[in-house]
């Protein structure tokens, strides 16, 4: 697991990069667009931890990058303006996981982006209904005459299969 931290803010960089790299994340942490730039390109990242004022104009582009190198992406951004960056910026950018505050401690920031990381990790590929099949030896039971008429309804969804 790749992160990538932009802020320009030396004291926070280091206490970002020491909390990821104490939970077992490879970290990269950087002041600098083209820096950020250049990491996204070359090795891709699964966390990117971004303060809006550190690259300004560009956020919208460095996102839309990293969202292109790898779709299961989790973004953190650190903004002053909280409500402006959440409406104008989310529904345009999936992977923007969470938007908070400057004054949000690191750690609490880091806990958001691992969290992410591990839902995003352990995600089901599983249908929203699934149903199981009986083996080939069973016979199928046959239909109870309400639900082959359509007059009952199953509380389970599970339970015609049974």
């Amino acid at each position: 697991m790749q992160a990538l931290i932009i802020d320009r803010q030396a004291a926070r960089l280091d206490h970002c990069q020491i909390a990821l790299m104490n939970a077992g994340v490879q970290v990269t942490g950087t002041g600098s667009l083209l820096v950020a730039e250049t990491c996204i390109t070359r090795m891709g990242v699964d966390l990117l931890v971004i303060e809006k004022t550190t690259i300004g104009d560009a956020l919208g582009d460095t996102l839309g990058m990293a969202e292109e190198r790898n779709p299961n992406l989790v973004a953190i951004l650190r903004t002053p303006d909280v409500a402006d960056d959440q409406d104008s910026l989310s529904p345009h950018f999936p992977s923007l996981h969470c938007v908070v505050g400057q004054d949000v401690s690191n750690e609490v920031a880091i806990k958001l982006g691992l969290a992410s990381l591990r839902a995003q990790a352990t995600r089901s590929v599983m249908p929203a209904r699934a149903v199981r099949l009986a083996p080939k030896t069973v016979k199928a039971m046959p239909v109870p005459a309400a639900y082959a008429a359509g007059t009952a309804v199953a509380d389970n969804i599970f339970s015609e299969v049974m």
